[in-house]
């Protein structure tokens, strides 16, 4: 935010004092000062988009700026447990995305897709918090939102949001009020000599000492800084009065006021300590680093620090804090869906920052490419135990050029790999990444690679292609995503037979249950007694994606092509909900588990579950988990003609 505002595109006059004009009849916009809006109309960007364009998905998309509606109109929509619970319309001057810049993690909070060919004024989340500080009226504009839009929600819509722990969620953080998290600081009359309130302050262990005035009232404070200062430095004597060195005035807020709003109060007047005013009196402040050592274990904060990390040393320090950062959450009551968001989307902007400095130390790709993601990673569904898989697509080029292409993007891809390692996402254990010649091709090769996989019918190969099948951008053009998806489902509809063979290969895996309900542990070695959780997802993550191959369904996220799938018919109500409530549970129990191997034990994190260390409720919901994923390879069984054994 120091850099506010970023060079403007050169903007057309007659264009900028248009945006100027359409800004100064837009809520908040109109309430910021004439020479903010010139900075802000120079630093908007344009975007067109078509009836149909999803703009942003409700807890999943990563917002990066806030939207204006020029022209066209947009439908926000909220859903809960698959129904609609809130829906708007959004016409010009409307604005979305700063909601869930300041109190959602950075999530969308809800679904946003055009209704009519529509345009939209973008600003990004830099500018967008800069404007926060500077104006309040601005920032209570969202304030008030966010409460309107939890008052009219049903209870639970905003779930996610709403935990219960010190370090919950950051619209939880940001929510509370600043009495919560104030504290009682000593305090000296203005006569009292500053030798005493310097003894004051160093037993206190405070900050600060207030400075009270005849009636008993704070004045003023006196810091560290101002002994310096003010003292040490100007030669004043220790015996003088404490009221000649305080700092005053004393900058105040209300006791009930938001986190949200001391943080802007404490930017906006440049101080790291403020009063709080309860029934007009002053007993307590809030500090700067309260503040900041509730927020350093918040999403926001840790994305922040990523993208401003210089170099892989301070990437890998971001990285080592998310396990405690996951703990927190999942000590606060967040859902494993809204986890693996918050996982997808720090391991994205790492991505996103070593693919830079990669480039930057490469050379400019001399072709258009896409650095795609895999497995878990192409779902959405990492977790803080995860390997590399990846690899790197680029455009077909003439033969005589093939090779210093490829040369180039195997460079690139070496490069990534390793600084990714070296971060802490260690190398594919099968070797599946960019640094691979084998998944270093163009993309006429890539559609090869389709081709020979949907027409094997090998039953271990079929195995080992299934996470070929689970992909998105990691990086890179989006275009040649699609274009992979387009020949991959045209493929797919001339060879229906791949998915029965797949449907067959996974048949040989059951959840560890035996035939009367006990549960199928390890009987030796360091895992003795536990059983292997991702194993057991692995069913549900192979189910969805064989109906959703089925169906032409793009979409890699377990949940998402599920409810896709059943959209489509596939599936009825009953199969998504069990299987939904079995991914979850299996999902927040494996995160859970990682969590504290890492937190408590300093260990690395494993997928072996030990039901032994859970509670019996858990247990039976486990095994409940089981038997559920058991009727669902029933369906499958039946829906592809397999044989029974």
């Amino acid at each position: 935010m120091e850099n506010f505002p970023r060079p403007a595109v050169s903007v057309d006059a007659s264009e900028l004092k248009e945006r100027q004009r359409f800004l100064m009849d837009s809520s908040p916009f109109h309430f910021l000062p004439r020479t903010e809006i010139e900075i802000v109309a120079a630093n908007l960007e344009v975007e067109k988009y078509l009836p149909g364009r999803v703009l942003f998905t409700q807890e999943e998309t990563i917002v990066t700026h806030i939207v204006i509606v020029r022209s066209g109109s947009l439908e926000r929509i909220i859903e809960q447990d698959g129904k609609q619970r809130l829906k708007e319309i959004l016409g010009p001057g409307r604005t979305y995305g700063g909601i869930s810049l300041l109190f959602n993690n950075s999530v969308s909070t809800s679904t946003l897709r055009c209704m009519t060919e529509a345009s939209v004024y973008r600003l990004d989340r830099e500018n967008f918090f800069r404007l926060c500080i500077k104006s309040s009226a601005f920032a209570r504009f969202f304030s008030s939102s966010y409460d309107a839009d939890s008052q009219k929600a049903p209870d639970g819509i905003f779930r996610d949001i709403s935990g219960l722990g010190e370090f919950e969620t950051q619209s939880s953080f940001l929510s509370r009020t600043v009495k919560d998290m104030a504290q009682v600081f000593p305090s000296c009359a203005e006569s009292t000599p500053i030798r005493d309130a310097a003894r004051m302050l160093t037993a206190s262990r405070r900050s600060a000492v207030l400075v009270t005035n005849d009636d008993g009232q704070p004045a003023g404070m006196i810091t560290d800084y101002d002994l310096r200062k003010k003292v040490i430095v100007e030669d004043r004597s220790p015996d003088g009065p404490a009221g000649e060195i305080m700092t005053a005035p004393l900058i105040t807020i209300d006791s009930d006021a938001q986190v949200f709003e001391a943080l802007l109060n404490m930017m906006r007047n440049q101080v790291k300590h403020l009063a709080l005013r309860d029934n007009g009196t002053t007993t307590s402040m809030i500090t700067e680093r309260d503040l900041f050592l509730a927020q350093t274990l918040s999403p926001v904060f840790l994305i922040r620090e990523m993208t401003l990390a210089q170099g892989l040393d301070e990437l890998k320090a971001c990285y080592a804090r998310l396990p405690k950062l996951i703990g927190k959450l999942i000590d606060s009551g967040a859902r494993s869906f809204h986890l693996n968001s918050i996982i997808t989307a720090l391991t994205d902007e790492m991505l996103r920052r070593v693919m830079d400095m990669a480039i930057e130390d490469t050379g400019h790709p001399p072709v258009e490419f896409a650095f795609i993601v895999f497995g878990s990673e192409g779902r959405k569904e990492q977790t803080l135990k995860t390997d590399q898989d990846n690899a790197i697509v680029f455009e077909d080029v003439d033969e005589n050029d093939l090779e210093s292409v490829t040369r180039y993007f195997l460079n690139l891809g070496t490069r990534v790999c390793d600084w990714l390692h070296e971060i802490g996402q260690t190398h594919c254990e099968y070797d599946i990444m960019a640094k691979n010649p084998l998944w270093c091709q163009p993309i006429s090769q890539w559609k090869k690679y389709h081709r020979k996989w949907i027409e094997s019918d090998d039953p271990d190969g079929l195995l080992k292609a299934g996470i070929f099948f689970d992909f998105r951008l990691g990086y890179g053009r989006e275009e040649m995503v699609k274009s992979l998806h387009m020949s991959m489902f045209r493929r797919l509809r001339e060879w229906p037979g791949f998915l029965r063979h797949m449907a067959q290969s996974i048949m040989h895996y059951t959840p560890p249950l035996s035939f009367f309900g006990n549960f199928v542990l390890e009987e030796k070695g360091e895992r003795k007694g536990g059983l292997d959780i991702k194993s057991a997802m692995r069913l549900v993550v192979d189910f969805s994606r064989i109906y959703a191959l089925q169906g032409g369904i793009a979409e890699a996220n377990t949940i998402r092509r599920l409810e896709a799938v059943h959209r489509l018919g596939s599936i009825d109500k009953e199969t998504l909900d069990n299987l939904t409530d079995a991914y979850e549970y299996l999902m927040f129990q494996r995160l859970k588990h990682q969590a504290s191997m890492v937190g408590e034990k300093g260990a690395p994190p494993d997928n072996y579950l030990q039901p032994a260390n859970l509670s019996s409720i858990e247990r039976q919901a486990l095994k409940e988990a089981f038997k559920r994923i058991r009727t669902a390879q029933g369906k499958l069984r039946l829906d592809f003609f397999l044989h029974f054994p």
